[in-house]
Parts: structure tokens; sequence; C-alpha cells
């Protein structure tokens, strides 16, 4: 409550949850530990970047290097 630039909702974060659960569930990906794993840490990376407005697949293609 000190930090008016912060939000006390985690709105944010639900909503970004939301699509990766459904994605996940829709790709059976989470059928086993190392699908969701995978995932997880693909969407995770996007998610991101996107927020620190770099492009995720050139963050993705220089995780490859």
């Amino acid at each position: 409550m000190k930090h008016p630039d912060i939000s006390p909702k985690n709105n944010a974060a639900e909503r970004s949850l939301r699509t990766v659960v459904t994605a996940r569930k829709v790709s059976q990906s989470s059928k086993n530990a190392v699908g969701a794993q995978t995932y997880m840490r693909i969407k995770s990376t996007v998610e991101t970047a996107w927020l620190r407005g770099q492009d995720p697949l050139a963050v993705l293609t220089g995780l490859m290097r």
C-alpha cells in the first residue's frame, strides 16, 4: 500500500496464467512432467521478453546458441 505504482490486485498475473493453463490442456503437454516443464519454460521466456519490449523469437533463438 506504500507504493502507489504497484497494483494491489493480481489480475494481470491471473490473466497471464489463464492462457497457459488452457494451452497446456489443449496440447496435452500436462500429461507428463517433461512436457509441462518444457512448455512453462518456453512460455515464461516469451512472456518475459514481451514485458521487456524484446522480440521473443530473437530471445529464444539466442538461448539456442
